[in-house]
């Protein structure tokens, strides 16, 4: 009797076991993979860092209130991130590893050089691109599920306009970038813009993203006699290099970053005195809004430290819930298509994907842009302007 007790246990045991055994790829299959390839260290990780922490906060706080709602099922978001360093390679190997080995069909990635290498491997595959990224022909039909995430020189450059009005006594531009696919396009972009506005444009120079010393480079822009630089599509150490260098040879004009860098870091390497006065596009650092200050709130509690860079590196996490909760699939193709009409709160007000009528395929983040000067090394809220397009 007490052997078959023994034996019937056993074979109840033996079926739970591989009831829970079948069960676990279903467990598994309820986890969302989104990829970042982003740089986590070298020059560009004042960029890569928060765009990783914005998406896995946003991420959390989704989790926490039940996940995503997709068909009646829940899900939770789970984020698989790589380091790129900003090397093109790199950039290529880590998307290829999401895609190929992670099973990830939904990709973050910064910077535009890497973004414009990933295209290929994106559109092949399928999957959805979320980019946080300045590149020629990346917002584009032959690119259908490449969304850009943030706004890029085409958007931004109507900065130019409150300049020319608040600053009349600026006439000469000179222009310095990254000697690559982002820093090519940008200052094509600002060179077009800013000349039918009546600018005159008297120096562009590029630089190798590994530079420190821009002395060469800012001799020869220098002796052009601009009344700003315009630095552009640069990470926050080269920007603030660049800075201390054109001052210490004697430029007294304005800085101009009409991209996303944390401007406390241009100030610690140039110099307070130095970077007073430069104006930068999508670093706030007061006054903060109260739907702001909850959102440094947060990050601060989960690591540690603010970045206001991460503000704007939200996007592709608000976007990607949004779509999907609207989409309710799974499928790129159908989160792409939810994704051109949805509206959506980001943390600077009402969001969508648009602006079609510049790059014929409404597949640009558009929401109304704030712009900061930056006085005693603080970037203090000027205002906030919408596209030029919609």
């Amino acid at each position: 009797m007490t052997q078959r007790v023994s034996s019937v246990f056993v074979t109840l045991f033996a079926a739970l076991a591989l009831v829970a055994a079948t069960a676990a790829p279903s467990r598994a299959a309820d986890v969302i993979k989104f990829g970042i390839s982003t740089p986590l260290s070298g020059p560009a990780a004042p960029w890569g860092i928060p765009h990783k922490n914005a998406t896995e906060l946003i991420f959390d706080e989704v989790n926490a209130q039940g996940g995503l709602d997709v068909g009646g099922k829940k899900y939770k978001l789970e984020v698989i991130a790589y380091d790129h360093k900003y090397v093109i390679a790199e950039g290529v190997a880590t998307v290829n590893r999401l895609i190929a080995k992670d099973g990830v069909k939904y990709i973050s990635i910064l910077g535009g050089a890497v973004a414009k290498a990933d295209e290929e491997a994106i559109n092949e595959s399928g999957s959805l691109g979320l980019t946080l990224a300045y590149a020629e022909g990346l917002v584009s039909p032959k690119n259908s599920l490449t969304f850009q995430c943030f706004p890029a020189p085409p958007e931004t450059t109507t900065f130019w306009k409150w300049i020319k009005e608040k600053h009349p006594q600026i006439k000469r531009i000179a222009s310095i970038a990254p000697n690559d696919d982002t820093g090519w396009w940008s200052v094509k972009v600002e060179t077009t813009y800013v000349q039918k506005l009546g600018y005159d444009v008297v120096a562009k120079e590029y630089f190798e993203r590994v530079m420190t010393d821009f002395n060469p480079i800012l001799l020869r822009l220098l002796a052009q006699k601009p009344d700003a630089i315009s630095v552009m599509a640069s990470p926050a150490g080269s920007v603030g290099l660049i800075v201390k260098q054109a001052r210490e040879l004697g430029f007294k004009g304005r800085f101009v970053a009409l991209h996303q860098i944390d401007s406390s870091v241009v100030a610690n390497i140039a110099g307070r005195d130095n970077a007073e006065g430069m104006w930068v596009h999508g670093y706030v650092q007061t006054p903060l809004p109260d739907k702001l200050k909850s959102w440094q709130q947060r990050y601060t509690k989960k690591f540690g430290e603010w970045n206001a860079t991460s503000i704007d590196f939200t996007n592709p996490a608000f976007a990607f819930v949004a779509a999907v909760r609207k989409a309710q699939s799974l499928d790129p193709k159908k989160i792409g298509e939810a994704m051109r009409t949805v509206e959506f709160d980001n943390l600077w007000g009402k969001a969508h994907f648009g602006g079609k009528d510049y790059y014929g395929i409404g597949q640009q983040i558009i929401y109304p842009m704030p712009f900061s000067e930056v006085r005693d090394g603080v970037a203090t809220l000027l205002l906030q302007l919408p596209p030029p397009h919609n």
